[in-house]
């Protein structure tokens, strides 16, 4: 049997209640817009006396509600409440068999790019840390919406162009990376994100690419502020590459 939760807000966590018994399915569509799927959860005990979530299923490409009924073959109810099990069983597949086929947000998806869905895709992708410096933001609780802040961008973002131009990427920020941001004056999350970075020595661009070995984990994208080099590589090996003129030097 499915308890089909009502759409929540993107940052709010829902918290199961005694109105939900042990066995119970649980899916959650957030209310983002479109509405979003976020996960499938089981209820079981979570002690002696109390029921929680013993197993879930996250879509981490956070898939619209329309790309989740596409393959599931059937309309996600609108209003919370159970589902008889014919419908059940349909609501549950996309968890197990179209994950791949769903929206990524790095790639268009045929809408604005500065939605609040896009928003929460990014959040999730990020999982959990800022996407300039890399800590760890503590997402716990109500006071996180002050200590997280996402950073949308247009559709069409040319992931794989490692050596051309690149114009701007979607970003979670920690409230450190984005007050330097702000102050900083960056027009865009990869102007900051190329401060970090020291200029072409050639020819003065500012979108220098730190190169690193090997080869990029297959359909993740590769951040246009760094470059792979592939797993061989002969000397010299550089260490910047610039995203201007080409141009290659180590420090």
């Amino acid at each position: 049997m499915i308890a089909y939760l009502e759409p929540r807000s993107p940052y709010r966590p829902w918290f199961i209640g005694e109105h939900i018994r042990k066995g119970d399915v649980l899916i959650t569509v957030l209310d983002t817009d479109p509405r979003t799927v976020l996960c499938m959860e089981v209820a079981g005990p979570s002690s002696l006396d109390a029921i929680g979530v013993t197993e879930s299923w996250t879509l981490a490409t956070l898939p619209s509600v329309a790309a989740f009924e596409a393959c599931a073959g059937v309309a996600v109810p609108t209003a919370a409440g159970r589902v008889d099990d014919d419908v059940a069983g349909r609501l549950t597949t996309p968890f197990f068999k179209c994950s791949a086929n769903f929206d990524d947000p790095f790639t268009p998806q045929g809408e604005t790019s500065h939605t609040t869905a896009a928003a929460a895709r990014v959040l999730l992708k990020s999982a959990g840390k800022c996407t300039a410096c890399g800590e760890t933001i503590d997402l716990r609780g109500g006071a996180a919406r002050e200590r997280v802040h996402i950073h949308t961008a247009e559709n069409g973002v040319d992931q794989w162009n490692y050596y051309g131009p690149a114009h701007d990427w979607p970003a979670v920020l920690c409230c450190r990376c984005q007050t330097e941001m702000t102050e900083g004056g960056f027009s865009t999350f990869l102007d900051y994100r190329f401060s970090f970075h020291p200029s072409c020595p050639r020819c003065g661009a500012s979108q220098t690419r730190s190169a690193s070995i090997g080869m990029p984990n297959p359909g993740e994208p590769v951040p246009p502020w760094t470059v792979p080099l592939g797993c061989i590589v002969t000397d010299p090996v550089p260490e910047w590459i610039c995203g201007g003129c080409g141009y290659r030097w180590a420090t």
